[in-house]
Parts: structure tokens; sequence; C-alpha cells
């Protein structure tokens, strides 16, 4: 039986939505085949039929017959699911609060092994994912949030193109939402779209994000942009493309006028994700290189160097 607190039940319950019977959007079908090729379990086993034997009551079987490494490893699964889905619009975004995935996966953490046993998980994500402050005064994710972040990229890369796009979006609104910016996600003006945006100080910032197979060139970015230059005077804006930027573009565009914006790339983000730094101390920095140079692109590795892979 899997050591699973009644507080972590509820949790789960409510991460997957698991009233009335159903689970998730799952049919009986395609819910025997998830265990099935995902999890590695025969859920119609009888030694899983509880009460009714409704999806839910199947998975409240499971829980209490199965083992907690398999409990975990269903927790781990039923996140990629969810998360594939809202990227393919199959689940709503707004139906799963930032604060409840991260609490799944501590959950999903303590039972297979990957926390210390003896720390509660509703303890390590208390503050929405974070841990002990930074020493500039903003909150700091913990492993297991920057653990989650970490895995959500790396899992992007075998998305189709559409998919990927869609992915990106809602893992850069958890990496705002971790980092304590305040997110919006993606909304839409008359004639343009905008991506999402955060709050850093007094300073809004509008957010564009990329991941294509190229780099992104100069016309990309003076169309960004023209947006924020065409919102109010403290609105500021971050182009995110996975790729890069071209040599040649941001040549070109840092010729031109001044910019309200600045530039990050993939290697960018696993710097923030793998070396300690807060994405706010690295947006202050890159504000202030463009405020020097005018150049809206300056990599992570160049504006901190000691922590250079």
């Amino acid at each position: 039986m899997a050591r699973l607190t009644t507080t972590e039940r509820q949790i789960l319950e409510k991460l997957f939505q698991m009233g009335d019977g159903y689970l998730l959007n799952f049919s009986d079908r395609t819910f025997g085949e998830f265990f099935r090729d995902d999890v590695g379990i025969d859920i119609f086993d009888p030694k899983y039929n509880y009460r009714s034997g409704s999806k839910a009551n199947r998975m409240r079987g499971f829980w209490q017959a199965a083992s907690d490494s398999q409990v975990g490893e269903s927790v781990n699964q039923l996140l990629n699911y969810i998360d594939a889905h809202i990227a393919i619009g199959r689940l709503r975004n707004e139906d799963f609060p930032a604060a409840l995935i991260a609490r799944g996966h501590a959950i999903a953490a303590r039972l297979t092994g990957s926390v210390d046993r003896g720390k509660s998980p509703l303890h390590e994500v208390a503050t929405h994912g974070q841990a002990a402050p930074h020493p500039e005064g903003r909150p700091a994710p913990n492993a297991e949030a920057l653990a989650r972040l970490r895995a959500a990229i790396l899992s992007m890369h075998s998305l189709t193109p559409q998919m990927r796009g869609f992915a990106f979006e809602r893992f850069l609104n958890d990496l705002f939402d971790v980092f304590g910016l305040a997110p919006r996600g993606s909304f839409r003006l008359v004639g343009e779209q905008i991506d999402g945006s955060f709050q850093l100080g007094h300073d809004v910032y509008l957010v564009e994000a990329k991941w294509e197979n190229h780099k992104t060139g100069q016309s990309d970015l003076l169309s960004f942009s023209g947006k924020v230059e065409g919102k109010a005077q403290w609105s500021r804006g971050i182009l995110i493309s996975y790729a890069g930027f071209t040599e040649d573009g941001l040549e070109a565009f840092g010729r031109g006028k001044s910019t309200r914006i600045i530039c990050m790339d993939g290697l960018d983000l696993h710097s923030v994700l793998n070396q300690g730094l807060t994405l706010s101390e690295v947006v202050n920095r890159k504000m202030r290189r463009a405020g020097e140079t005018n150049q809206a692109f300056v990599s992570v590795r160049e504006l901190f160097p000691s922590n250079a892979f």
C-alpha cells in the first residue's frame, strides 16, 4: 500500500479531476491503454477493483494495492499527460494551477525516493514551489521546482512543432510564476498576438516566444520591437528564441533606434535552470547592458562569467 497521507490523496484527487467517477479526460479504453503503455500496469486487474469500479475508484484501489514507487511513477506519467493535453488543447490550462502541479510533482518525488522522505512535500512547495529567499530579496525556487522545469523543457524536444509552440508558452508562464514574476498568459490585441507578460518591479515586460528550427533574424526583432513601442512607456519586451539569433540580424537591429527589448536564447534558459541564477537578476543585468550598449542580446554566459559552464 502506498504511503499517501490524507492531504496528499486530496491533492491528487483534485489534480486528476476524480469527481463523479471520472479521471481527467480518459475513456475506459484510453485509461487502460495509458496505464499499460506508460505505467506498465494493468489497471483493470481485479486487485485494483474498488467500490463501483469506476476510473476514479480504480485509481483509489491502485493507491491501496500498489507500492510507493508504482504510485509515484503513475503520478509522474499523469503529470506528463496533463502537460501534453494542455499543449494540444484537450485540457484547459486554467484548470491546473502551477501550485497544484508543483504539489503533484513533490508527491511523486517523495514516493519515488527523489527527495528526503523526512520532509513533507507540502512543506517543499508551500510557497508556490519556492524556497528560501534569494540574497537579492526575491524567493528562489527550490530544487523540486527547478527539476520540474528542466524536465519540461527537455520533454518538448520530442513534440511536433505545433505542440512544442504551445508547450513552450506554457513552460515560460510556469517559469515566470516559479520566479515570482506575476505572469499573464497569451492574449490577443487588435491585429497582433502577445505570447504573455510578466512584471518586474514597476516594469511590465511583454513576451514573445519562439521555438523554431532556425535562428531569429532582424525582421522578427523589428516586428516585436514595434509591438512594444506601441504600448505604454513603462512597457518593455523580452523576445525568447530557443534557437537563438542570427549575428547579422542582431547587428542590423542594434544599428537602428534605441531598443526597449532584450533577448534570451535556449542556453540562457538552461543557465537559469542549472546555475543558481534567478530570472529577475538575469533580466535586470540584460536590461542594464542593453541600456549601456543598445545590444538587445548579450548571453548569460557573458553577463555572468563566473557561472559559465
